[in-house]
């Protein structure tokens, strides 16, 4: 049995010819210093192959944050209430500082003028696990989102916020998708 915080995940796999669990264990969130309540939590990547890859079961991060064109990637957020991040945030360059050395590739895609949003070559089911987000698209659109929505985004421009009054978790399945054509 598992217990404490963080986010269960099994791994299966083959030995011997049969099926087997190769990893059972939590996986436990990174809070930012930063930016109070903010998490992540890596969970999985594969790069072309689907197969299951032993050495990549105990990984903690992988090089990027971002899939390669045949790949995928597996990320669990927590984005705090708007005004809970607000006001605890620290220097802009101390936050930017933080992304880029947790999110590698996927911190450089954000905009520099602290908007947070953001454009990526990916394929992204996004699963609003728990509480409220609004996604901001261009122009300033927004839609509400509440949990059990799913997001499909297709690299559009993007922005994340929780005009909420508690944390908001959203589970991203990011798929490759190569260069805009």
């Amino acid at each position: 049995m598992i217990t404490g915080k963080g986010h269960r995940r099994v791994v299966t796999g083959h030995q011997g010819g049969k099926s087997v669990v190769l990893s059972d264990q939590r996986r436990q969130p990174y809070k930012f210093k930063t930016v109070a309540g903010f998490e992540h939590t890596y969970m999985w990547s594969t790069n072309g192959s689907h197969e299951s890859n032993p050495e990549n079961v105990d990984q903690e991060l992988p090089k990027s944050a971002l899939p390669s064109a045949d790949g995928s990637l597996l990320h669990i957020v927590t984005f705090p209430p708007t005004k809970t991040a607000a006001s605890s945030a620290s220097d802009p360059s101390q936050i930017a500082q933080e992304f880029l050395t947790r999110l590698p590739g996927l911190a450089d895609t954000f905009e520099r003028d602290g908007s947070q949003m953001h454009t990526t070559q990916t394929v992204d089911y996004a699963i609003l696990l728990d509480g409220e987000l609004w996604l901001e698209l261009d122009d300033g659109e927004t839609v509400h989102l509440v949990a059990g929505d799913i997001v499909v985004q297709q690299a559009t421009r993007h922005g994340w916020r929780n005009k909420g009054e508690h944390p908001a978790t959203i589970a991203f399945v990011m798929l490759g998708a190569g260069p805009a054509s």
